[in-house]
């Protein structure tokens, strides 16, 4: 038996309720509910199937990955679209998340979990999501208005990875990730 599985950098409270209050609102008022079924978080390896058998090595991996980078910063500023569609979170220009996507990407690859046809060849672009699959394009139209010239701006660190998993109605965190912590010298 397979199940289906994301990686990402999940938003940390309260940062992830702010996000989810523009969730919420996209949801009531646009009636695009997609975005509820999983925390507020910049996608690094959309999903994928993966038979159960295979979870813990998959763990294994990701724990050795993310334990070769430090945490960073991610700043946030305005609000984005992809037509006709989705709307988001924007994420500002970042140095370290595309290198983490990439080696993400080939890591996965080179260790078999996800195959080259199951890669997405598209330009990574870094983004939290406020509304997509289910938004009509005619509330996309009104949503987009109400936000495209709205401010937003925060920023948080991003301590590691979570691998999420699909439970047949939304994405749970399955496990956690951590970055490897900054090498300090006691000696100081």
């Amino acid at each position: 038996m397979k199940a289906l599985y994301y990686i990402a950098v999940v938003l940390p409270s309260p940062l992830a309720d702010v996000v989810k209050t523009l969730q919420h609102r996209a949801h009531t008022a646009y009636y695009s509910h997609a975005a509820l079924r999983s925390p507020p978080h910049i996608t690094l390896q959309p999903p994928f199937r993966l038979p159960l058998d295979q979870v813990a090595s998959l763990k294994q991996v990701l724990a050795e990955f993310a334990s070769q980078y430090l945490s960073f910063a991610v700043e946030l500023g305005g609000f984005g679209c992809f037509p006709p569609r989705v709307v988001f979170v924007r994420v500002i220009e970042n140095q370290m998340l595309p290198v983490i996507q990439h080696d993400l990407t080939k890591t996965l690859t080179e260790n078999l979990i996800v195959g080259t046809d199951e890669q997405s060849f598209r330009a990574f672009q870094p983004h939290i999501t406020i509304a997509f699959r289910d938004l009509t394009q005619r509330h996309f139209r009104s949503l987009w208005g109400e936000l495209e010239q709205g401010s937003f701006a925060d920023q948080f660190t991003a301590k590691g990875i979570t691998l999420l998993r699909h439970n047949g109605k939304s994405w749970t965190a399955e496990a956690d990730f951590p970055f490897r912590q900054e090498d300090f010298d006691v000696r100081t």
